[in-house]
């Protein structure tokens, strides 16, 4: 049973205090959340590289790999939990409208992505590492890459049977993103770049490396790095929004 039509909408915002600390409640979670940060710091004690562009490239590779280990699975967890326990689907019964409980959800994921990175990114300079070269231009990878983690988390949970089998289907892109941002940081020029640059997320630790350092990547197809990364994200950003709208479904799977 669903709520009125005439009472649909609701301010969704109010749940999503609620929503953090249903998150914080769950250790495994919460866990999953700290696991990004903690390895990309160890790896940064472990490496400390010598010099500006070695910072900047282990920064851009780990503001990427750490939100897709704690934001992107952890919102593919999370939505999945939500949906196997009945929670979404006793949601549904409120006033709330079915993106505004999604949204809800989303949010406290969203504004962790962005404080944990910019935290560890923090922990870098203070580990030696430069600060970076352009500071405001930071701000777009962080916020746009947290947002495209917890919407593609969105889209991987129609795809997860149950939370036990999200570790696999949050494989693929995790893989996939990580390989990729970590061959443009080696400096990959021409045709592979733009190849590199459409693999989902992979514009994140484009731009952060560039943002840090002050020196922009080739331009890929007539269009400067800060330019087509963040046009990108949003293109991405939109594709995992609509998967996820045309595959949602508020119950669990029978």
């Amino acid at each position: 049973m669903s709520a009125p039509a005439g009472r649909r909408g609701g301010r969704w915002w109010r749940l999503a205090p609620v929503e953090t600390r249903m998150l914080l409640r769950r250790r495994t979670v919460a866990l999953s959340l700290l696991a990004g940060p903690l390895m990309m710091v160890f790896f940064a004690v472990v490496v400390a590289p010598e010099d500006p562009a070695g910072w900047g490239m282990l920064a851009g590779i780990a503001g990427l790999v750490g939100m897709l280990l704690s934001v992107y699975a952890t919102s593919a967890t999370v939505f999945t939990l939500r949906r196997e326990s009945g929670a979404l689907a006793r949601l549904r019964t409120t006033e709330l409208s079915g993106p505004g409980i999604v949204a809800a959800a989303g949010t406290p994921l969203f504004a962790v992505g962005v404080l944990q990175t910019l935290l560890v990114l923090a922990v870098f300079t203070a580990l030696g590492a430069p600060p970076p070269a352009q500071p405001l231009l930071l701000v777009v990878p962080i916020v746009l890459g947290a947002a495209f983690c917890v919407v593609a988390g969105a889209l991987t949970s129609t795809f997860s049977a149950g939370a036990e089998s999200v570790q696999f289907t949050v494989l693929p892109l995790v893989i996939a993103t990580s390989v990729a941002a970590n061959l443009l940081a080696t400096g990959i020029d021409g045709p592979l770049r733009g190849i590199l640059l459409l693999v989902p997320g992979t514009p994140v630790a484009d731009l952060v490396v560039t943002a840090w350092t002050g020196v922009p990547g080739a331009d890929v197809g007539g269009l400067a790095p800060v330019v087509l990364g963040p046009l990108l994200l949003l293109a991405w950003s939109a594709v995992a929004v609509l998967g996820a709208a045309a595959r949602w479904r508020w119950t669990p799977r029978g």
